[in-house]
């Protein structure tokens, strides 16, 4: 049972937006599964019209999808699905990059070295949870370093879909904490001393592998699900 939220809080939409997104998130509401209004309202203890409007915002995120005369489903992803957000991040994680070496501030310089600070603490400690949101965290502020807004501003559309497609994809690293230091790092160094185009380039194919794998995968589950 989720804490009741008062009917007259502002943003009361957003609000349940939020906890319906992390149930999709984390893997409880799993890809397909029908999302009924009457359930989440009683769950919530908000009106109909609420949780549709919760719902809005979500379709708008790419995470629901109405189906007419059916209703509204969580959104489930296919191989297409995964190399197309894989290959528009890393476009829009590429030039953030790029203008992030030639734009940053001191102030932001030194946000990038604690979170890089962070992120090894985290991967000391094997704390898989922590890794996962500094992972986010980095590109986040990567991109917002740009100075870029239309670039800030369509990343973050799409920071749901990102958080997903690294849920999907985090089992398929062998030693994700063998892995995460390596890959933010170079990225984090080259923004670190301007260098814009190696900060480009590397961020340019930063989740190419983890893309074609998760493609693969849903290739493979939509194979099995056929026969």
């Amino acid at each position: 049972m989720v804490r009741a939220i008062a009917a007259d809080r502002p943003g009361l939409d957003v609000v349940v937006a939020d906890g319906i997104r992390e149930k999709i998130l984390s893997g409880q509401l799993a890809a397909g599964a029908h999302l009924v209004e009457a359930d989440f309202a009683r769950e919530f203890e908000v009106s109909n019209g609420t949780i549709r409007s919760a719902l809005r915002h979500l379709q708008g995120e790419g995470l629901v999808e109405l189906k007419p005369r059916r209703g509204v489903f969580v959104s489930a992803m296919d191989p297409s699905d995964a190399l197309e957000l894989c290959t528009l991040r890393d476009a829009l994680e590429a030039l953030g990059a790029s203008l992030a070496a030639q734009n940053a501030t001191k102030s932001e310089k030194d946000a990038l070295r604690k979170l890089m600070t962070e992120m090894q603490g985290a991967v000391k400690k094997r704390d898989r949870t922590a890794c996962m949101m500094l992972d986010l965290s980095f590109h986040r502020l990567v991109v917002e370093m740009s100075k870029h807004k239309r670039l800030i501003q369509t990343y973050g559309l799409l920071e749901a879909q990102i958080r997903l497609f690294m849920a999907l994809t985090e089992s398929m690293h062998v030693d994700l904490f063998a892995d995460m230091i390596p890959i933010h790092e170079p990225i984090a160094e080259a923004i670190l001393v301007g260098d814009a185009e190696t900060a480009g380039r590397l961020s340019a194919r930063h989740n190419q592998v983890d893309g074609e794998a998760l493609a693969r995968s849903l290739a493979q589950e939509a194979h099995l699900k056929s026969a």
